[in-house]
């Protein structure tokens, strides 16, 4: 399997990324929104659509088969259930491009995304360099 190129490595933390990006809180009552900066952009018209997260979730599955890495692909076998779900949601929607996730689901795939995102770091700094020199 050759060896990965820097793009290769500049898409998979830019998926990884947008995967953790997902972030919501609660809305209370106040008078400024200054300490809540991302909460505009989370609002239900703004969320994340469902069909956007499943095409970053099947391009991050392929780019982790497609570098090799193995350990890191074990982790992300706890998003395909997830994935199975949201597909099955756009199915049954008439208009699946209006479809955004809840709050529950976003906040399982953000951890989960976490959890990916440390295995990659991992599997990357105790894969050999190719190269010969240090990493």
């Amino acid at each position: 399997m050759p060896q990965p190129t820097p793009y290769q490595y500049v898409k998979l933390g830019s998926n990884l990324e947008f995967l953790r990006g997902i972030a919501t809180v609660s809305v209370m009552q106040t008078t400024s929104l200054v300490a809540f900066p991302g909460l505009m952009e989370n609002l239900s018209a703004q969320r994340y659509s469902v069909v956007q997260v499943v095409n970053v979730m099947k391009s991050l599955l392929v780019q982790l088969e497609e570098m090799g890495l193995a350990q890191s692909l074990q982790v992300a076998e706890a998003f395909r259930p997830m994935l199975a779900e949201m597909e099955g949601y756009l199915a049954r929607q008439a208009k699946p491009e209006l479809a955004h996730l809840n709050d529950p689901f976003a906040e399982r795939l953000v951890v989960l995304s976490k959890q990916l995102g440390s295995a990659v770091r991992n599997e990357l700094a105790t894969a050999p360099n190719p190269s010969g020199g240090e990493q």
